[in-house]
């Protein structure tokens, strides 16, 4: 399993509060440009989650929940068990974590492999 740091243009320090493990990769049958890109994410308190697309779809669950900083401020939950969905191109994060605890999240991305995996859209 390869362990990567999400190192997109984070404060420094801040980059130690989020750590992407990829589980695994492999081709999309029937598709000689698309992947299947599963990871865990663990955002330990204060870790924010940059606004970003990919280009393909993302579906994920939320393993360990908590709550969660809006970009406009206000807090949600993200419960244990709590599946999202994110079209291919779709703006999402924008999010920090405010509780006391870590976040876990296991992501599923089925992306195109000749084009970046994650871009920024801060």
């Amino acid at each position: 399993m390869a362990v990567l740091a999400v190192m997109l243009a984070l404060p420094a320090g801040a980059q130690e509060l989020i750590e992407r493990t990829e589980l695994s990769r492999s081709p999309l049958s029937g598709s000689e440009v698309m992947e299947v890109v599963v990871a865990k994410l663990v955002v330990q308190p204060g870790g924010y989650i940059p606004k970003h697309t990919h280009p393909g779809d993302e579906n994920s669950v939320v393993a360990v929940g908590g709550q969660m900083i809006l970009p406009d401020g206000r807090e949600v939950p993200f419960a244990d068990d709590m599946p999202l969905h994110f079209a291919e191109g779709e703006v999402h994060g924008g999010l920090t974590v405010a509780g006391d605890h870590p976040v876990v999240i296991y992501t599923t991305h089925i992306v195109d492999k000749t084009k970046p995996f994650q871009v920024l859209a801060e």
